[in-house]
């Protein structure tokens, strides 16, 4: 680590970062708004180095915009603990409210309590212009690959296959008589997306739409009951969709990134 500081709230020299000086900065106001009340969540983080494409998970801890300091945990798996570094350009990811936010930062520091690391990190000035939408959303190329199952309030499961995903809903098709109707309430069980494991919880159907040229129903519904574990599993399933569609990986590197059965 880069000289352990011995308590979060010993001194930290600043870093000045954009908006921090001059008038009025209403984007500045906005992320600190939005980083406050992931503060007070104590929210999961998603982090990312740049030009890479392994997610670690860490804990907004603290945050004093005075200073321009933002307070992380330590990352989980371990391994990216090793790679922090004074300076090293960082991407924080966080679900607030169904909305996936995106910030990059900077790696002002290290330090160690309680034998645990830290990381200090200058605080963002603006949200990534790329992530400003309110539902990240997420087009599945082949569909037939993605399987996905739902179940009624009676136990009956249903299987189709996904068309689309974002962390406020999904769009899925199933055989044209399977008896799925607007404004039921179901269960999904068995999702799995790239790079994390299985995803359940409830889906309201929002509509339904018959395709009798293709044979198909496309139902459309809204995540209800996402713990927020399954909630940090589908942001790392997105993004890994994402980056895959932008970037396509080699086999060996998706089959690294594919959890093993169980």
């Amino acid at each position: 680590m880069n000289q352990p500081l011995n308590h979060p709230h010993q001194t930290v020299s600043s870093t000045p970062f954009p908006g921090q000086h001059g008038g009025p900065d209403h984007s500045r106001e906005r992320v600190i708004a939005l980083l406050r009340d992931l503060e007070a969540r104590r929210a999961s983080l998603s982090v990312r180095f740049e030009h890479d494409q392994e997610f670690y998970q860490s804990t907004l801890n603290r945050m004093d915009p005075s200073r321009g300091w933002l307070f992380i945990s330590e990352l989980t798996p371990y391994q990216g603990n090793l790679r922090m570094a004074a300076g090293q350009q960082v991407h924080l990811y966080a679900v607030l409210k169904e909305s996936c936010l995106h910030f990059r930062t900077v790696l002002l520091h290290s330090g160690e309590h309680d034998g645990e690391a830290f990381y200090v990190l200058s605080v963002p000035s603006e949200l990534d212009r790329e992530q400003k939408r309110t539902h990240f959303r997420a087009p599945v190329d082949d569909a037939s690959g993605t399987p996905i199952t739902l179940i009624n309030r009676d136990g009956r499961p249903f299987t189709g296959h996904l068309m689309d995903i974002s962390l406020g809903g999904l769009k899925a098709v199933f055989p044209l008589k399977t008896p799925i109707h607007a404004r039921d309430l179901l269960t999904l069980t068995k999702l799995n997306l790239p790079g994390t494991e299985s995803v359940e919880c409830g889906v309201q159907v929002r509509f339904v739409s018959d395709s009798r040229e293709t044979g198909q129903r496309l139902v459309g519904g809204r995540f209800f009951g996402l713990s927020p574990e399954d909630e940090q599993r589908l942001l790392r399933g997105l993004l890994l969709m994402e980056r895959e569609r932008l970037h396509p990986l080699e086999p060996d590197r998706k089959a690294r990134l594919t959890p093993p059965e169980k």
